[in-house]
């Protein structure tokens, strides 16, 4: 009943209203609001639910849940899982319509909600690859987020094997054994080493066919970002939107950088830079 409630009201803002509700800006924000707030509780059903698991009903009932004390709460409520926001920025870069089904691509995902570049976009109808190392927390993306496509893997532009180190904090495991010496002396501890043998995103893309033309690829690599965009052919897959996690990227010498080298060669511009996050955009 509330889906179908949520459906008729998208119905009646998007066919009747239109006009009048964008005339001034506190009316296009508030309802604006409720147009994302209906938009998520439509769709909810379909993200969460998997006959594979009815307690996935659970977490139907959840986000319905949140998505109307919102909706009483109101714009004081700034939903976000990113770390630091990057979810919103990504959303203001893309500007998507409310009703928008897109398509992402996320390696290094992580956890399925917590510090996610994607969730945001996952509880409003989009979907996508989320790839990761850890294998822990790529199964919790059969629960959490069923229409997703969740691989573990690790992701490089060469097949040479590479051990991969988790750690404590799992944000951290990583390939790269620079800088980890540094994460040993503030306390962390190695859980687990594995070797494995690295694929290429490309052909990863390539198995799961994916769209050429998708909305954004997120890369948190931990040291390992710019491996990770090599092993992507840029020829055949143009997201429009790059985010990746550079430690050492200088907005100043922008010229100089070895990613927007590579980037602006395909139509990219330099975005900007929030902390580590450097967002490229396709003109």
């Amino acid at each position: 009943m509330v889906v179908t409630f949520a459906c008729f009201s998208e119905f009646i803002v998007k066919n009747w209203f239109n006009k009048v509700l964008y005339q001034q800006a506190s009316t296009r924000a508030f309802f604006t609001l409720w147009g994302v707030i209906l938009n998520e509780i439509k769709v909810s059903v379909r993200q969460f639910y998997t006959w594979k698991n009815p307690f996935t009903v659970l977490q139907v009932v959840k986000y319905i849940f949140q998505s109307l004390l919102r909706m009483v709460l109101g714009r004081s409520v700034k939903l976000s899982y990113g770390f630091s926001g990057e979810d919103r920025l990504i959303e203001s870069l893309l500007k998507p319509k409310i009703t928008d089904r897109g398509y992402y691509v996320e390696v290094g995902c992580n956890h399925p909600t917590l510090f996610s570049n994607t969730f945001l976009f996952y509880r409003r109808g989009w979907s996508g690859i989320c790839i990761d190392g850890n294998k822990k927390l790529i199964k919790k993306y059969k629960f959490s987020r069923p229409k997703d496509t969740a691989i573990c893997a690790i992701v490089s532009d060469s097949t040479k094997p590479l051990e991969y180190l988790s750690l404590t904090n799992d944000v951290l495991s990583t390939v790269e054994r620079t800088g980890v010496e540094q994460f040993l002396e503030q306390g962390q501890k190695i859980t687990s080493r594995e070797v494995v043998k690295p694929r290429s995103l490309t052909s990863i893309l390539d198995v799961h066919e994916v769209p050429k033309h998708f909305n954004f690829l997120s890369i948190d690599a931990e040291g390992h970002d710019m491996n990770v965009l090599r092993s992507l052919d840029l020829n055949r897959y143009q997201p429009k939107l790059i985010l990746l996690e550079l430690e050492n990227f200088d907005a100043k010498a922008l010229v100089d950088n070895e990613v927007y080298q590579v980037l602006k060669d395909f139509g990219y511009i330099f975005a900007g830079i929030i902390l580590k996050n450097v967002y490229f955009i396709k003109d």
